[in-house]
């Protein structure tokens, strides 16, 4: 009886301890973070909820969307009276970046920027935001770099060159693979945009899904249908009038040793990285998605001796934003900055390997 009494008072105070806890935005520490003193963190609550799935789902979550004739959103970000001489569009920084680290200022490395360097790492590559106006095979007449004007200062690229801060026209809801941070640790990912523009960069032709057409909004000069420069096949619109997305690959089944594959997500495995040769139903007449080979730094895994079949690497993330060092992948913080050469899924930080190409290319079937 007296230990049923107090499992019962446990749960009790535990249930009042999660009523009584703050929400925490996704990507900064609220006691520490730089937000300006009109703005009150102590309401932090009443527009992000960490909660699995919240994020643009529910209206009420959230600066980004969900407006309404109730809600008090706008003033979270702009200020009508009282904005900094040095800031633009009535908001609290003198760039865009700068008010975007407001809030996602990757204090104590709980951010997409900065985590990999918070735990003494050496970061690879990155998009270097508000540093560059060079995009690397951004030309698709030559297949070369070429400078962009994008709208960050002196033409730099800028976090609204991909995301759409108010959540207008935007590439439809996916599940990545970034654990959000909370108190307690891992929340969950969450089903959402990532309000990621249909048309990043300066392009013209907006994309629905999140997979190759969207990379090529910017690096043009990548695709595979260009006559004037020649490029690892890529799924995109140019090659296929149904190309593969980040929800929709062919993958290995099982991350047991395995030459059977399923069409499914590219999230939430290591399956995607690896392709059976002779390729399967399910990948003929597709080539891979940029991020089959450009993705959060990873162990995949390996194919067999002949390349007939996968042994797919396990997938695990114990804690967020690369707290536990065997985690695979570590850091989920892919297409902002990852450990690795080029935003490979496995190289060094500063060159690839035949490893790489053997995930696709068994020895045994070159020519």
């Amino acid at each position: 009886m007296r230990s049923t009494l107090k499992r019962i008072a446990f749960i009790a105070a535990f249930a009042a301890l999660i009523i009584m806890a703050p929400s925490a935005a996704l990507a900064f520490d609220e006691t520490t973070s730089t937000l300006p003193p009109d703005m009150d963190e102590a309401t932090c609550g009443g527009c992000h909820d960490p909660w699995p799935d919240a994020i643009f789902v529910d209206p009420n979550s959230g600066v980004h969307g969900g407006y309404t004739i109730t809600t008090s959103k706008c003033s979270e970000c702009h200020s009508v009276h009282q904005a900094p001489a040095s800031g633009v569009m009535l908001l609290p920084g003198a760039t865009t970046k700068a008010t975007c680290l407001t809030c996602h200022d990757g204090t104590a490395g709980r951010g997409v920027y900065g985590t990999i360097a918070a735990r003494g790492l050496t970061v690879g590559s990155s998009h270097s935001i508000e540093d560059t106006t060079v995009v690397p095979g951004g030309d698709e007449n030559t297949g070369g770099a070429i400078s962009v004007a994008f709208s960050g200062p002196g033409g730099t690229l800028t976090c609204t060159s991909c995301h759409s801060p108010h959540g207008a026209d935007v590439v439809n809801a996916y599940v990545g693979e970034r654990e959000r941070s909370y108190t307690w640790g891992v929340i969950g990912t969450t089903n959402s945009s990532k309000l990621l523009k249909q048309s990043p960069g300066n392009s013209t032709t907006p994309t629905a899904d999140y997979g190759s057409d969207w990379c090529l909004g910017c690096h043009k000069g990548r695709s595979s249908g260009l006559s004037a420069a020649h490029n690892h096949p890529a799924d995109s619109k140019a090659t296929t009038t149904t190309p593969f997305i980040y929800t929709n690959v062919a993958k290995l089944n099982s991350d047991t040793l395995t030459g059977v594959t399923e069409l499914g997500t590219l999230a939430g495995t290591n399956r995607g990285y690896l392709m059976p040769f002779p390729r399967t139903a399910q990948q003929t007449g597709h080539a891979p998605i940029c991020q089959q080979c450009h993705e959060d730094s990873r162990m995949v895994g390996t194919l067999s001796a002949d390349g007939t079949q996968g042994d797919a690497a396990a997938y695990t993330i114990t804690t967020p934003d690369g707290w536990t060092a065997t985690d695979n992948p570590r850091f989920q913080n892919f297409p902002h900055e990852t450990q690795n050469y080029r935003m490979l899924v496995e190289a060094t930080s500063t060159a690839y390997y035949d490893d790489l190409c053997l995930n696709c290319h068994p020895v045994q079937q070159l020519p």
